[in-house]
Parts: C-alpha cells; structure tokens; sequence
C-alpha cells in the first residue's frame, strides 16, 4: 500500500466522532468504518500524557488503513484524558482498564464485529496487555510496549527536574524528593501532567515483567528502536510469557519523545502489522 496517500480523502470509509457513555461518563471517539458492513474490529489504546500527543496522528493515519481494509477501528481518550470529560489528576490507574472494557462494548454496540483486536503503542500497549485475560480479544498488538512500568514513570519524572533547570537554574528536588510529596499526597507536574499518589504508585505497579498471560489469541510484539540487529531480554521474555506470540524489531520510524521527526504513517510498522492481520484472517478484504 501507499501510506503518503492514507489521509487523503476516501470515500470508502466513514469517520464518525462523538461520545459514548461509560458508567455515566463521556468518552470522546472517533470512529471509522469500511464501506461494506465488517466482522471484524480493532480498539486503539493511547499511550500516556505527551507521548500520546506526539504519536495522535499515527493512529489516525493507522485507523484510516484498517478501515480501508475491512476493519472498523475505534480511536478513544480515556476518562480525564484529551477530549473526555473528567479531570486528568483525580484519576486512578484502574479507571484506564475501565474505559478499554467500556470501548470494546461500545464498538460491538454500534458495528456488527463479531471479531476484534486490541492495539496499544508504548503504555498503551502495556494496558492492552493488561487488559487480555478479562476481554479475550481475538488478536493483540503491542507496538514497543512498556514492561518496566516502575522504571519508566520513575524515569518520566526526569521532565521535572528539566524544567527545574530551566526555570531556576538548578535541581532544586530530585526524583526520590518528588516521589515523598506524592507519598504526602501532593501532585507533582510531569509535562503539565499532575500526578497524584493512587495513581502514580498503582500504575507503576501495574507493569509487565515477569507476568505469564493465560491467554491464547494471536499476539505480535514489535521493538521499535534504531537497532534492528538486537532485541532487548524483557521484549524476549514478554513474547515468552504469551502463548502464542511473535516478536519482530523495527527501526524506529518515528519519535515518541519529541517532535523533531515527522512520520504519520510509518511504512514499515504499518505494512507488518497488516500482514500479520492478513495471515490471521482478521482484515476484512485482501490488501
């Protein structure tokens, strides 16, 4: 396929935005669907804070292909999150799980899928994992998923102290000084982000080392970083830890960390992950 064509108009899809109800809360989403009715579905979870923001387009561009393959695919902000109502600093980490299951019941309220996938980049992909055992997609794909959630939001704190440099100098209050004040219950900014306590330490703990999934659905792992040639122990271990698994690297196309890089629709990531669709029988029509 040409994905510098993806998001162009196409008349084959439908996109729809709105809100569904999850639990008497609103949750923004966008929709797309292919023009002839689908079997199959695909729900997108986002990664978190600022990466979320930096890869958005990606999943749109992402979305836009499914559809033009035969997959209704839902893109939708968490509870607290983007366009959803609710405040981003009073929600707790379990809510996320929540709003995953709530997204599933909705895409199979409103299409006719009988089949679907869950897809998640980076802590997204981390909570798609987390979330198998109690919604048993047909499929998963974790796009550079998250395994060390305890080092990666201790390391997110690293922003902090950058924009303490900036502002005043110096470091003022390290990473174990930020971590108390939480522990006392008072929020600490990561990019304009605030992190409290319950959720801060709940989503740390909630990781992916060392965990065995009983789950039996088509699972494809990608690493996603500019050496192809090795792939790290913990991406290794997590393919091990499903039962029917693959892992496959990729160089890394586009940046979660910063914009300096501009890639809506990485060929490579993209054309992988819909052959492995397509060997799986999930894309509604051949590509």
């Amino acid at each position: 396929m040409d994905f510098s064509t993806v998001n162009q108009p196409n008349q084959a899809i439908t996109e729809e935005h709105g809100y569904f109800t999850r639990d008497s809360k609103h949750l923004f989403y966008a929709l797309y669907l292919p023009e002839k009715e689908t079997k199959t579905g695909i729900i997108l979870c986002s990664p978190f804070a600022e990466e979320k923001v930096r890869t958005l387009r990606i999943y749109v561009s992402f979305a836009r292909v499914m559809a033009s393959l035969g997959v209704a695919t839902l893109c939708f902000d968490y509870y607290g999150d983007g366009d959803s109502e609710g405040d981003f600093e009073m929600i707790p980490f379990a809510d996320r799980l929540i709003d995953i299951n709530g997204a599933v019941n909705f895409l199979k309220e409103k299409t006719s899928v009988e089949k679907f996938g869950l897809l998640g980049l980076r802590w997204g992909a981390t909570l798609a994992a987390l979330s198998v055992e109690n919604l048993s997609p047909d499929f998963l794909i974790l796009w550079e998923p998250i395994v060390n959630c305890s080092k990666y939001f201790y390391d997110l704190l690293r922003t902090n102290l950058a924009s303490q440099m900036l502002i005043d100098g110096k470091v003022k209050k390290t990473r174990e000084m930020l971590i108390q004040e939480m522990e006392e219950d008072q929020p600490v900014s990561v990019e304009g982000y605030l992190l409290r306590k319950e959720f801060f330490f709940e989503a740390r703990e909630n990781g992916l080392v060392d965990k065995k999934f009983d789950y039996n659905g088509k699972t494809y792992i990608t690493q996603i970083a500019k050496n192809v040639t090795r792939i790290r122990p913990e991406l290794e271990k997590l393919r091990d830890s499903f039962p029917n698994a693959e892992l496959v690297p990729f160089p890394k196309e586009f940046e979660w960390e910063k914009t300096d890089v501009w890639q809506p629709a990485p060929p490579q990531l993209f054309e992988s992950t819909i052959n492995f669709l397509d060997k799986n029988g999930f894309l509604g029509r051949n590509i």
